[in-house]
């Protein structure tokens, strides 16, 4: 019987279509939005209307204008904290809308 020289693990053939069709990434995002409580906190968390993607940006608004304001200073904290989550980086940037 000749031996197959094209097969590749299982693992390997998923990682290589989930980074082929950037599905990591989308999962990532997906994780960072249900798991948003636990990156910022219950306080802001409850603040937060909506959470969405566009590149290595995260959008974020909040119904609380002191709570906008406290963010805007700590926005490479929480885009660390998003990216520790992940572990790796899935963010550059945030918008505080």
């Amino acid at each position: 019987m000749a031996k197959r020289n094209n097969l590749i693990k299982l693992g390997d053939a998923i990682d290589q279509l989930f980074k082929q069709e950037k599905l990591d990434v989308k999962i990532s995002q997906f994780t960072v939005k249900n798991g948003w409580k636990d990156i910022v906190g219950e306080v802001i968390a409850k603040s937060t209307t909506e959470i969405f993607f566009n590149d290595k940006t995260i959008f974020v608004a909040l119904n609380s204008a002191a709570l906008k304001h406290e963010l805007s200073f700590r926005k490479e904290e929480i885009v660390t904290s998003v990216n520790k989550f992940c572990g790796y980086k899935l963010i550059e940037h945030i918008v505080i809308k």
